[in-house]
């Protein structure tokens, strides 16, 4: 018995020793979690403002971002209280269908600092426009079923582009309504419609309805767009108007069982939806079209690519085209001569499969050809077959047409790009029937500029900042950007060029191409057309003009410019 209860007890001793850190170290994390609950907490209040009208928007919905996240609701005066907000780094969050943030998104953010003795904040949010209309046809019908599409002006990389925003169909009133639209300028366009109830799916006329774009250049709207503002409702009359369609037949002299499209544009450059129908019999093929000017282009598939393009006009007759041969699309010829006076961490090659076969892809640059006559635009890797010449390269599959050239460089920039006696960085890229084109030859250097920038007007620290007695004032207050930087080249260059770099209130911005540039700072993130000596009529005399050397790094002090002011 006693060897037995000797036995137990030491037992027990040496689970009580074994267990006590696990008690030691549980009893730490219950001292460690209790002084979190100690951590100060502080009151964060604010309104959420309708930025135009400056009322109160209710029912906007508030977040506070930071260790930890809460949300709410504003009340009818679009008030929000958060009652118990750690002290430190946080970030408000408002956000409501029908608003947008005033710099384009679809929140508006303030980050704040909580702590002590801080003001109401204020978030303001900008009301979604609107487009509303009607679609009438002759004998005043309402013109029910109609299809219509929105189409928005929009900036890529410099240049203006029309891009679609969205498709309505009328009601049986004929009327529609685009809703939740953001500030900025768009057009509409009708679908064209063709009656169905016709004799013969051949008959030399059909009757229907043109495509309409409103508004139209050379109108009373003197920049053929429709210009839209924040919160603000437009009302458009589009008349349709009733129009013989005439038989247009074009003979194709080679197969295209295998895979095709054809587009049909105007004389101002803008596709016609219309389609056209492919008779493998007759080997040709056949469309309607009311009188005007068009181009018709037809690209094969498969088993090759290949194009052909024809100008067709229409007058008030049926159209016999003359044959059309389609040419397959030869690769464009590639060169590139790196210049580097600095040594340079090469990445991977990539290599994908086409067709059964391996291509190795361009590590150090590839291209972007905007259309210079539509609004195509297509994305091409520079390509050839693993373990080549890594200065010998190829385009594939490029439509014929012309084109202004956009590179993307990872190393480096674009000193130089030609094609035969044309540079690409002044004119746009032409390539012929069958895809031909003169080599194009690429020259990179690596001897890149920097840029240090900074405000002179600083504006204060931001309201409700730490105070230097709370713990977390050691850290630097949150500072929202003070300014946006852009760059506008003097020179003529392909690369992409960056735009509204944040300043709060200096930026450091590395590896850019050396050359003189126009520098701005902008109060707000800016769409900035700066490849239109036109657009930047607004901002002349403003800003400064720098040149930056290669491997050097150039200074310069700036002014905060109001867009608003500016426009």
């Amino acid at each position: 018995m006693i060897c037995m209860t000797h036995q137990r007890t030491l037992s027990v001793l040496a689970l009580l020793l074994f267990a006590s850190p696990c008690l030691w170290l549980h009893a730490q994390d219950v001292n460690s979690s209790g002084a979190d609950a100690n951590q100060k907490t502080y009151e964060v209040r604010g309104t959420v403002l309708n930025s135009v009208t400056h009322d109160p928007i209710a029912r906007a919905l508030v977040t506070i971002a930071g260790e930890t996240s809460s949300s709410q609701l504003t009340d009818n005066e679009g008030r929000f209280e958060f009652l118990n907000a750690s002290a430190g780094r946080c970030v408000l969050q408002a956000r409501r269908p029908g608003f947008f943030g005033t710099n384009s998104g679809r929140d508006s953010f303030l980050p704040i600092d909580v702590g002590p003795n801080a003001q109401d904040h204020t978030l303001t949010l900008e009301p979604a426009a609107s487009i509303t209309g009607q679609v009438t046809m002759p004998a005043a019908d309402p013109g029910s079923n109609i299809r219509i599409q929105l189409m928005q002006r929009a900036i890529q990389e410099g240049r203006a582009r029309w891009q679609p925003a969205g498709m309505k169909i009328t009601n049986s009133d004929g009327a529609f309504r685009f809703g939740n639209l953001q500030p900025g300028e768009y057009k509409l366009c009708t679908a064209s419609s063709i009656d169905p109830d016709i004799a013969s799916p051949q008959a030399p006329v059909r009757w229907g309805f043109p495509s309409v774009v409103y508004p139209e250049e050379g109108d009373n709207q003197s920049t053929g767009s429709l210009r839209i503002g924040p919160g603000q409702q437009l009302n458009a009359q589009l008349a349709l108007t009733r129009e013989p369609f005439y038989s247009v037949t074009i003979p194709v002299a080679n197969r295209v069982d295998q895979g095709y499209s054809v587009q049909i544009s105007d004389g101002r450059g803008r596709l016609n939806d219309l389609s056209a129908a492919y008779d493998s019999r007759q080997q040709q093929f056949h469309a309607y079209l009311p009188s005007g000017n068009y181009t018709v282009t037809i690209q094969a598939l498969m088993p090759s690519p290949g194009f052909a393009s024809e100008s067709v006009t229409v007058r008030n007759a049926p159209v016999q085209a003359q044959g059309l041969v389609i040419l397959p699309i030869h690769p464009i010829p590639v060169t590139i001569r790196r210049e580097f006076t600095a040594t340079s961490t090469s990445a991977p090659q990539i290599v994908e499969i086409e067709n059964g076969k391996q291509v190795e892809i361009s590590r150090d640059i590839n291209v972007m050809l905007f259309s210079a006559t539509d609004q195509d635009f297509v994305g091409v890797n520079l390509r050839h077959e693993p373990g080549g010449d890594d200065s010998a390269w190829t385009l594939e599959n490029v439509m014929p047409g012309k084109y202004w050239v956009q590179t993307y460089v990872s190393q480096g920039y674009v000193a130089s790009i030609s094609a035969g006696g044309t540079d690409l960085t002044r004119d746009p890229l032409i390539i012929g029937p069958g895809g031909i084109s003169v080599p194009i030859e690429i020259v990179l250097r690596n001897d890149m500029a920097a840029l240090s920038a900074r405000l002179k007007n600083i504006s204060p620290p931001p309201t409700g900042a730490a105070t230097s007695t709370e713990p977390f004032a050691m850290h630097p207050p949150i500072q929202t950007p003070q300014g946006y930087l852009y760059l506008v080249p003097q020179f003529d260059t392909t690369s992409v060029v960056q735009q509204a770099v944040p300043l709060q209130p200096t930026a450091h911005i590395p590896n850019l191409q050396p050359g003189t540039y126009r520098v701005l700072v902008l109060d707000r993130p800016f769409d900035l057309e700066y490849r239109n000596p036109k657009a930047l009529d607004a901002y002349t005399g403003k800003g400064q003009t720098i040149t930056l050397e290669p491997n050097g790094t150039a200074n310069i002090d700036l002014d905060v410019i109001s867009v608003d002011a500016a426009q």
